[in-house]
């Protein structure tokens, strides 16, 4: 490997690393004010959450049962859900909306509104050209702090249900989200914020600028970039406009709560949200900090934290392959790049490999990095084009999406799928040994593995079935933007981001079609509420179990050898669910040379 690789992948390592170092007292500080009892300077909100417990009618003690829980959950996100979708069909007649920006069309409005609840951040349109400060502000960024908080409730109240000893019940849905938002995400955005807008990110309601170009362009009749002796250059353009708005605030919230809907179309690739090597290494950070606390916070809420420990294991290892993946797959040129040789593509002297679609500011390594990180992390941000990378680079998000939320996963949300995946885990394993399935002292009937099963099929089908549609149904084939293996990449990519409740795409795809529109909004909810529903039950059953003493036979769920079978299972169900599709988009592409 070149020097460039390794640079890249000492990067990687770094960044990691420093994410696992405050993952540790995050998640410590997680399980203490989640469960009531926060400490040092988290006490002065405690008035804060009082007041808000009774503006709210919310009793803090007033645990729940799994029903319960969901059912606050369900109408919780239909609330969401109405509210989003009828602001953004009348931000035009709403304020803060300084470029007269008119409101969206229903099937816009609606799939937007569906990716932001779902904590997908999936976006049909791009921000600054269709939406205003008010829906950016008060639609979106809202929905930003909702959606992972209600992932993190869905996460704790698992953890409970394990933890329990016959109590039937797994916290309140209300304490939960508005404690996370609290205590967490608010709190943190607000550092992450201050620090982006010291960088020059913008964070304002002032309206759009328009500047003077440092260097005019010619451009032709379709609007592409042209050499100015070009016959077919019809216009010279000296100036241009640039967004601003809120920014700053909403970029924050993007990256720590798993979302990735940027305010610019570019998004994390756009200098207005990403301009220093600082921001962007502080935005990548942001992703995997809050999945990772939550992996370690299940060690402390169980009471032995090398099931955290070990759970981290299995996930550190698969994200570490799909790193490794995409910085090798990218700093390779590709075939009409390298012109058989006669291209230079080394590494001294300028950017080595394929920089189609990447800031140059950014670079190979960067831009490969922040790819992995967006497919496991369920983050749809991204800092460079992933319709520029290579098959193998775009082949690693598909994967890391389509196993399921287990590589980090979104927040909340993906230690439940890695919990589903544990369960199922238990299961088979002591049943290949004679011994009687039990997780943490927790029996495993047929109950529990209907749950996790659903848990872990769930987002595979969801997925199969809207590539399905995209690709049977006319207008879904029209919107891909190219023919062949790299249009039904583009479709297959946009069914796994919206089933596994990522939301990056593959940038040729025409989604702003109500087909694709309808097809992705049901994804993005079925994606989301299927596996959170059967997550539920589980913690409910598990919470009315009695726990019992482990004995010299039991499983280890801890050791070495677990880590690996959960590796296996989760590789093997991702590989019978992927697979076939793969070999038909980004495969097809790697063997045939067709890039």
């Amino acid at each position: 490997m070149s020097a460039s690789v390794w640079s890249s992948l000492l990067l990687a390592a770094a960044l990691v690393g420093v994410a696992l170092a405050c993952a540790v007292p995050l998640s410590r500080y997680m399980v203490s004010v989640m469960e009531g009892h926060p400490r040092g300077a988290a006490r002065a909100l405690v008035p804060v959450e009082r007041g808000l417990f009774r503006l709210m009618g919310v009793r803090a003690d007033d645990a729940m049962g799994w029903k319960r829980f969901l059912v606050s959950l369900l109408l919780f996100t239909a609330v969401c859900l109405i509210a989003l979708t009828a602001l953004l069909m009348g931000q035009g007649v709403l304020p803060a909306n300084p470029e007269q920006m008119p409101g969206l069309p229903f099937d816009t409005a609606f799939n937007l509104a569906a990716s932001f609840v779902t904590n997908t951040d999936w976006q049909p349109v791009a921000g600054e050209t269709h939406l205003s400060y008010f829906s950016q502000a008060v639609g979106l960024a809202v929905q930003n702090f909702l959606s992972p908080a209600v992932g993190i409730a869905v996460g704790f109240a698992l953890m409970r249900g394990i933890a329990a000893r016959a109590t039937g019940k797994v916290g309140n849905f209300f304490a939960d989200v508005l404690r996370a938002v609290l205590y967490v995400l608010l709190p943190l955005s607000l550092v992450l914020a201050l620090v982006g807008a010291a960088e020059g990110i913008p964070q304002t309601f002032q309206g759009y600028e328009t500047v003077q170009l440092v260097e005019p362009v010619t451009v032709d009749a379709e609007g592409n970039v042209v050499a100015a002796d070009d016959p077919a250059a019809v216009q010279e353009v000296t100036e241009t406009v640039v967004p601003l708005g809120p920014q700053a605030s909403q970029v924050a919230i993007k990256q720590l709560g798993t979302n990735g809907g940027g305010f610019n179309g570019a998004n994390s690739a756009s200098a207005l949200e990403n301009p220093t090597p600082l921001t962007n290494f502080l935005q990548c950070l942001a992703m995997p900090l809050i999945p990772f606390a939550l992996i370690l916070a299940f060690g402390r809420m169980v009471a032995d934290r090398r099931q955290g420990r070990a759970l981290m294991a299995a996930v550190l290892l698969l994200l570490g392959v799909g790193i490794v993946a995409a910085v090798c797959a990218e700093a390779q040129a590709t075939p009409q790049l390298a012109a058989d040789g006669a291209v230079y593509v080394g590494g001294t002297g300028q950017s080595a490999g394929n920089m189609e679609g990447k800031e140059v500011r950014i670079g190979i390594g960067a831009s490969a990095l922040w790819t992995a990180m967006t497919g496991a992390i369920a983050n749809g941000s991204s800092n460079a084009s992933l319709e520029g990378m290579t098959p193998v680079g775009v082949t690693v998000p598909l994967v890391l999406i389509g196993l399921g939320e287990v590589v980090g996963g979104g927040a909340g949300t993906g230690l439940a799928g890695l919990l589903g995946f544990t369960v199922l885990t238990v299961f088979i394993a002591s049943l290949m040994v004679g011994r009687s399935p039990q997780y943490l002292g927790k029996k495993i009937g047929p109950a529990e593995m209907r749950m996790a099963t659903v848990m872990v099929v769930a987002p595979a089908l969801v997925i199969l079935a809207g590539a399905a549609v995209l690709t049977l149904v006319p207008e879904g084939a029209r919107a891909a933007g190219q023919p062949g293996a790299f249009g039904f990449s583009e479709l297959l990519y946009a069914a796994t981001s919206a089933g596994g409740n990522n939301g990056s795409a593959l940038g040729g795809l025409d989604a702003n079609v109500p087909l694709v529109n309808g097809v992705l909004a049901v994804e993005m909810l079925a994606g989301r509420l299927v596996p959170v529903a059967a997550a539920l039950a589980l913690a409910g059953s598990l919470a009315a179990r009695e726990p019992q003493a482990s004995g010299v036979a039991s499983l280890s769920t801890a050791s070495p050898l677990f880590v690996i079978l959960l590796l296996v299972i989760i590789v093997l169900v991702g590989a019978l669910t992927l697979l076939p599709a793969l070999a038909l988009g980004p495969l097809a592409e790697q063997f045939t040379g067709a890039f």
